[in-house]
């Protein structure tokens, strides 16, 4: 990772981001059927991803090297259940690496900024989604000290 610095995204990434976005959803997808792509999810997210930049409850930080982006990861601060404490909740909402171009500790410092993010936004806990069936994920989450907390159900 000695040629990757990791920065906030902006606009000029968002084609980049999007590409990244697409591989890993499409490789989900092989995982878990219940992922469907619309025809047109690509420009959909892209369009998404650009209003979230401007997002102060939003924080997209990418790792770059000099002539493309490695990975990203998206955080957002968003209010607890009412009369719990803390009153807000950090959420990871994507951390994604680029399947070709493997950097060790990219995923490690990705966070690590988006952690410095909500600290600094006085949001100390901190909570992801990863899916059952992603092993290398449940263990990346877990050598960074995270428990598992609560089921999602799909309700369909």
């Amino acid at each position: 990772m000695h040629d990757t610095i990791i920065r906030r995204a902006a606009a000029g990434d968002l084609a980049e981001l999007s590409r990244l976005w697409l591989e890993n959803r499409t490789i989900q997808q092989q995982f878990d059927r219940r992922i469907t792509l619309a025809a047109d999810s690509r420009a959909v997210w892209e369009r998404q991803a650009g209003s979230w930049l401007a997002d102060q409850s939003c924080a997209v930080w990418v790792g770059a090297g000099e002539n493309s982006l490695f990975g990203y990861t998206i955080g957002w601060i968003q209010p607890n259940v009412p009369g719990l404490i803390p009153e807000r909740l950090g959420v990871i909402t994507e951390l994604v690496l680029d399947a070709h171009h493997y950097q060790a500790g990219l995923g490690r410092a990705l966070v690590a900024a988006l952690r410095g993010w909500f600290a600094g936004q006085d949001v100390p806990d901190i909570v992801t989604v990863v899916p059952y069936r992603h092993a290398v994920g449940q263990a990346f989450w877990r050598s960074l000290g995270a428990v598992e907390w609560v089921d999602v159900m799909w309700l369909k």
